[in-house]
């Protein structure tokens, strides 16, 4: 062979060598990119599951206090416990916090939950709208808070807006009253004049005040009789709750729900009517639990606006830190003027104890979480008519009070207030009210 042809052969092999590998690098850099893509998706994915899906119970004090959350409760029938569902596997936008699992994290999805569009945001004028970003058959659930440190929860509180009525209203010579609340507002209940204000127009969390608003909606659609048998729906609740101490299976009456509720602060008792309230309203006794929940969050902030209430948005039946979830101490303080009306909830909320028979055949007696109602307490006020405590890591301690005395009634919004602070401040509002 001279070395024109070796030469040639040479230079061919060169270019077949520099052609494949050329070929090979860029078949390994389109799959390098794809990769990269998905892996970019899942971080997405994941980024959102921890904005939505992290979360924080009512704090350990409601929890732990022998005083409000004892349960006396007799033998239940034999339950197969064989078909149990697994919450964090079956509902995974139910994931507890990550070390409840193993450490292993469960991604959430955000729940296309209810928009309320708030007066001056843009909506026509007085208009009540609710939009939805998707139908109730995608549902999957609220997205629930664990670990507000997490969460940038306020990039999904929208402005909080005023009107005129509002001016109106704010307009008074606002006495001087020292409160720990970083918000607050008290009324009279009777013409909902307000009486005295400290940043009411301010975005809080209600915690378990919005079982208020769960009652209201229930009285709404059912009577006190009405038998509601309990289901998978009352482990929705999540992992660190308050609870009832309900189990599937047993009946009890709305009367004995509302009880479970608004006492013991149990949100087992709020998934239980927020379900059978949802699919009575959506006529579909089929409907999941899932479906029936978001169909009652709908009708809970109807219900908040026809109450007066304006810069609020309510995602869960218990008032569990959610994302989106939100409301102002004035609104807080309309909705329990219209709870302080209520014969049913102010008889229920004005109790300290209350023992329940169920139609099951279970015996419970239920403490109540406050104090203002609670006769042997330092906190106690015997004028104090109820409502409702609320607590929880963003919302802080709550209380939404009532007090009446000679046919006057007052009602107190205390929003993110301290331990003893709510007692204190709820006390010095109503007082005030009375005497005014």
């Amino acid at each position: 062979m001279n070395k024109k042809n070796l030469l040639g052969l040479l230079l061919f092999a060169c270019l077949v060598c520099t052609g494949l590998y050329a070929g090979a690098n860029y078949f390994i850099s389109l799959e390098s990119s794809s990769y990269a893509d998905m892996e970019e998706a899942d971080t997405t994915k994941d980024t959102t599951g921890q904005d939505t899906s992290l979360a924080e119970a009512e704090e350990s004090s409601e929890q732990t206090d022998p005083d409000t959350t004892t349960v006396t409760q007799s033998p239940i029938p034999e339950t197969d416990h064989s078909k149990a569902v697994d919450i964090g596997t079956q509902e995974p936008w139910l994931s507890t916090n990550p070390s409840d699992n193993g450490g292993a994290t469960t991604e959430l999805v955000k729940a296309p939950t209810p928009v309320v569009t708030p007066a001056g945001s843009g909506a026509s004028e007085g208009s009540d709208e609710v939009t939805f970003s998707t139908s109730v058959g995608e549902m999957e659930g609220p997205a629930l808070i664990y670990d507000c440190t997490e969460v940038d929860y306020m990039s999904y509180v929208p402005k909080i807006t005023s009107d005129s009525e509002l001016e109106e209203a704010f307009d008074i010579s606002n006495p001087s009253i020292e409160v720990d609340a970083k918000a607050a507002i008290l009324f009279d209940a009777e013409t909902k004049e307000i009486l005295y204000y400290k940043d009411a127009l301010v975005a809080v969390f209600p915690a378990s005040t919005a079982k208020l608003i769960t009652a209201l909606v229930a009285l709404d659609w059912c009577t006190e009789e009405e038998e509601i048998t309990l289901g998978e729906e009352i482990k929705m609740i999540a992992s660190d709750s308050t609870t009832a101490g309900l189990i599937p299976g047993q009946i009890l009456t709305l009367r004995n729900l509302l009880e479970g509720m608004l006492l013991p602060s149990g949100n087992d008792a709020a998934y239980a009517i927020a379900t059978y309230v949802g699919r009575k309203s959506l006529q579909n006794e089929g409907a999941t639990k899932e479906e029936a929940v978001y169909e009652f969050t709908r009708l809970m902030n109807l219900e908040a606006m026809s109450n007066g209430a304006k810069n609020s948005c309510f995602k869960t039946p218990d008032g569990y830190d959610a994302i989106g979830q939100y409301t102002t101490a004035y609104d807080m303080g309309m909705i329990g003027v219209a709870a302080s009306k209520n014969e049913i909830i102010v008889e229920v909320s004005g109790q300290g104890q209350s023992r329940n028979v169920f139609l099951s055949g279970e015996d419970v007696t239920w403490y109540s979480t406050n104090r203002l109602v609670k006769k042997g307490y330092e906190q106690y006020y015997s004028k104090a008519i109820g409502l409702k405590t609320g607590t929880s890591t963003m919302a802080g301690r709550c209380l939404v009070a009532a007090a009446e005395e000679d046919g006057r009634k007052v009602v107190c919004a205390i929003m993110d207030s301290s331990s003893t602070g709510r007692w204190e401040d709820a006390i010095a509002l109503l007082k005030y009210g009375l005497n005014h």
